[in-house]
């Protein structure tokens, strides 16, 4: 019998990539673009170093690795009213890091149709892009059941 110590290594050496991760958002965004009824969204950019924090203020994504960026913010994303958003993937699921992708652009799609919250816990833009992004990772989940199996990453 495997030790636990044994178990979180093994679980630790298999990692999904993050080349694998944005080949994964770029399957996911249909499913985003439908739900939140958008066309496009800002670009994308993943970054396997860089700690978030330093990013300009522009539109766009930035995927990063970094535990510090959520350590400081915390929070695994953040969308600015200029719609930046950063998310940390580092050591999460890749599902659980699409449904912060869905919340922040739940929030994007909030910002493009003139509406901007506070951020604070149970607010109604937070509810509201928590709702949304739940169902749009249940609709994806039911559509590709196979990717509960990935590792972190």
């Amino acid at each position: 019998m495997k030790s636990f110590n044994q178990f979180l290594k093994e679980a630790t050496d298999k990692r999904t990539s993050m080349d694998e991760f944005e080949k994964l958002v770029h399957q996911f965004l249909p499913f985003v673009f439908k739900e939140l009824k958008i066309k496009s969204i800002p670009p994308l950019q993943f970054k396997n170093n860089g700690n978030g924090l330093n990013v300009e203020d522009i539109p766009g994504i930035t995927v990063i690795k970094n535990s510090g960026f959520s350590q400081l913010k915390g929070t695994f994303g953040q969308t600015s009213h200029k719609n930046r958003i950063v998310i940390n993937v580092k050591n999460r699921h890749p599902l659980d890091a699409l449904r912060t992708l869905a919340h922040e652009l739940s929030h994007y799609h909030q910002h493009i149709s003139g509406t901007y919250g506070t951020g604070e816990t149970g607010s109604p833009t937070e509810n509201e892009a928590s709702e949304k992004a739940s169902i749009i990772m249940r609709n994806f989940d039911h559509s590709y059941p196979e990717l509960f199996k990935l590792n972190p990453l």
